[in-house]
C-alpha cells in the first residue's frame, strides 16, 4: 500500500508540468473553466488579468455559464473602477474572436504537437531537459546501452537512488540495524554501496586499472554515470563501455541480496569474475568463450 502511495503521488508531481503544457479548445463550455484554464492561447485570464480576476463573483464560472449568443455576461462584486474598465476592454479585445460554443465535448490539447496528442515520449523528453540539464543527459546512456531491460530498468532506479537500500527503508519506518553487508563498516546508502564500499571500489578499479585513468569517484550515481565516458575508440568499443557501470551495480545488487537472503559470500575475486562474465554474456554476436578472449575484450574497451 505504501508502494502504490508512492507510485501515485509521483505521478501527479508531474501535473503542474502537464497542465501548463497543454491548452483547451472548447466545444460545449460545460468543463472548461472561464478564468482558471487555458482557452485562449495565450495563459489563462486568472494570470493574465488578476485584477478582474480578484473582484469577479464567480471564480469558478464555466464558459457555458458566461457566454451566450448575445456575448459575455460576467458578473462583478462591486462596480468597476475606471482602471478596472481599462482591463476589461483588454480582455474583450483578447476574448472577442471566440467563436461561441458548440456541441462537442472540451478537450485539452497539447501544445507541442501539431495534432495536439498527449505523447509521454514527448513530455518526458522536456521533462528530462529540466532535470538533468540536457537532453542526453546520464539517462540516455541507461536506455541505449546493450543490458537487458531489467539491467536497464535497475540502472535507472540506482541512478535516481531509488533501490531499497536502507536508508530507504528507514524513511519508510523499517526498524533494521543498518550497516552495509559488503565491507560491514559503514551505514548501507545507495551512494555508498554502489560507488564508496571498499568492495565495491575494487570492482571500479578493476576497469579504471585496464584503462590507466586517474579516477576520483563522484559523490553520486548520477554524476558517475555522467562522466563515465570513453575517449576515443570505436563506437562499439565506447557503446560497451557505457553498460559496465550496469553491469558492476546488478552484480553488487545481488550479492547484496545473497549475503542478506542466502547468509552465502563471494570472495571480492569471484565478485571481480561475476562482473567480467556478465559483461562478456552481454555479447553473444562477439562469440566471447574462453578466459584469454574476455581478457582481450575487456582490454580493448
Amino acid at each position: 500500500q505504501t508502494y502504490s502511495v508512492g507510485v501515485w503521488r509521483a505521478i501527479r508531481n508531474l501535473w503542474l508540468a502537464f497542465i501548463d503544457n497543454v491548452r483547451i479548445k472548447v466545444g460545449r463550455g460545460n468543463k472548461a473553466l472561464f478564468w482558471k484554464e487555458d482557452w485562449t492561447g495565450q495563459g489563462s485570464l486568472e494570470n493574465l488579468f488578476p485584477g478582474l480576476f480578484s473582484i469577479c463573483l464567480n471564480p469558478d464560472s464555466k464558459i457555458q455559464e458566461v457566454w451566450s449568443p448575445q456575448g459575455w455576461n460576467l458578473l462583478s462584486r462591486r462596480f468597476l473602477n475606471d482602471w478596472d474598465k481599462e482591463w476589461v476592454s483588454n480582455m474583450l479585445a483578447l476574448i472577442g474572436d471566440f467563436p461561441g460554443t458548440n456541441l462537442e465535448t472540451d478537450k485539452l490539447l497539447w501544445r507541442h504537437h501539431t495534432d495536439g496528442q498527449f505523447y509521454m515520449n514527448k513530455m518526458y523528453k522536456r521533462d528530462l531537459a529540466t532535470i538533468a540539464g540536457n537532453k542526453s543527459g546520464p539517462w540516455s546512456a541507461i536506455w541505449k546501452s546493450v543490458a537487458p531491460t531489467k539491467v536497464k530498468c535497475f540502472t535507472w532506479l540506482v541512478t535516481r537512488r531509488a533501490c531499497l537500500t536502507h536508508d530507504k527503508l528507514h524513511k519508510r519506518g523499517k526498524i533494521i540495524a543498518s550497516r552495509c553487508y559488503l565491507c560491514k563498516e559503514a551505514l548501507e546508502t545507495n551512494n555508498h554501496l554502489f560507488l564508496h564500499c571498499k568492495v565495491t571500489r575494487q570492482v571500479w578499479a578493476l576497469f579504471t586499472n585496464i584503462k590507466s585513468l586517474n579516477w576520483i569517484m563522484p559523490e553520486h550515481t548520477t554524476d558517475l554515470l555522467s562522466c563515465w565516458v570513453k575517449k576515443g575508440g570505436s563506437k562499439s568499443q565506447r557503446r560497451w563501455w557505457r553498460t559496465v557501470p550496469a553491469c558492476i551495480w546488478w552484480i553488487i545488487w545481488r550479492e547484496r541480496n545473497q549475503r542478506i537472503f542466502v547468509g552465502k559470500e563471494c570472495t571480492i575475486e569471484k565478485i571481480k569474475w561475476k562482473v567480467i562474465t556478465t559483461l562478456g554474456f552481454l555479447c553473444k554476436e562477439m562469440n566471447i568463450e574462453e578466459e584469454i578472449q574476455l581478457v582481450d575484450f575487456i582490454g580493448a574497451l
